[in-house]
């Protein structure tokens, strides 16, 4: 049964690969990426993504500027988003969770908590 599709907003190929290596290991569940904040919010207004991740620190806006866009569309205002930064600080989760982010992941990718992470995220069906 299909479980979900994810969409990654991401520059850095490593971390896609990663990205796309954990997800493969969840059945049903598929994922998209864009490596920019523009293409990713286009992308999820046609897609629908059941889930946005994206990255902080993109090549053309902030994390927070994505989020702020996908509000601002019918289409995208209730996808639940998840921030991915390297930045740990608590002070960071704090204001990511303020402007409205559904949760935090620090990076580096921790594959077995990333994994763990999706599974809460997209129950099998």
């Amino acid at each position: 049964a299909p479980r979900g599709q994810l969409l990654y907003i991401e520059d850095n190929p490593v971390n896609v690969m990663l990205v796309e290596e954990i997800v493969r290991g969840l059945s049903g569940l598929s994922i998209h990426s864009e490596s920019s904040g523009s293409e990713g919010v286009a992308r999820a207004a046609a897609l629908r993504p059941d889930l946005v991740l994206v990255d902080m620190q993109l090549p053309d806006f902030d994390g927070y500027e994505v989020l702020r866009r996908l509000r601002a569309q019918p289409e995208t205002a209730d996808i639940p988003c998840v921030a991915l930064s390297a930045n740990a600080m608590p002070e960071d989760i704090a204001r990511a969770r303020a402007a409205g982010f559904d949760d935090y992941w620090t990076k580096p990718i921790d594959f077995r908590s990333f994994l763990g992470a999706l599974e809460e995220r997209f129950p099998a069906r």
